[in-house]
């Protein structure tokens, strides 16, 4: 096994992504941030359970997370009307506005990373990532499945 070639992706990667930067799109936001509240504009009426299995996080982590956005008022909970020991977490109006923001920024990252890539290089990376995707999905989930 080559563990340093997927060290090296992993790296190589991780800072295209920007992962490691402090704030997202110059905002007060990190990155799992915005990924939390991003989860929660995909799949509205998801739980903080849900989240921590889909983002691999710890439910501490998680909670104060979740309460800095709720106190900034970008999200709220709602009682689950399956489960009344858990709560749904819901974008505010607030919320949905960063959220197409932040969206609408990520997509131009990309369009920028990709623009000089002619049409038989963008394909060839769009079937690579498919592949690790569907490789690695039989490993962790690449979605949260209700």
């Amino acid at each position: 096994m080559d563990l340093q070639a997927v060290r090296r992706f992993n790296r190589y990667y991780t800072r295209i992504l920007g992962v490691f930067d402090q704030k997202v799109f110059d905002l007060d936001y990190s990155m799992i941030e915005m990924r939390i509240l991003g989860e929660i504009g995909r799949q509205p009426a998801v739980t903080a359970n849900d989240l921590t299995q889909c983002l691999n996080i710890k439910k501490s982590y998680l909670s104060r997370k979740l309460s800095k956005l709720e106190r900034e008022g970008y999200l709220f909970k709602k009682k689950n009307p399956e489960d009344s020991r858990s709560s749904q977490l819901q974008l505010t109006e607030k919320g949905l506005k960063l959220n197409d923001y932040v969206e609408e920024q990520s997509n131009q990252k990309v369009l920028d990373l990709l623009a000089p890539l002619d049409t038989e290089n963008y394909q060839q990376l769009i079937d690579a990532m498919r592949t690790v995707e569907r490789i690695l999905s039989k490993v962790v989930p690449n979605e949260l499945k209700k």
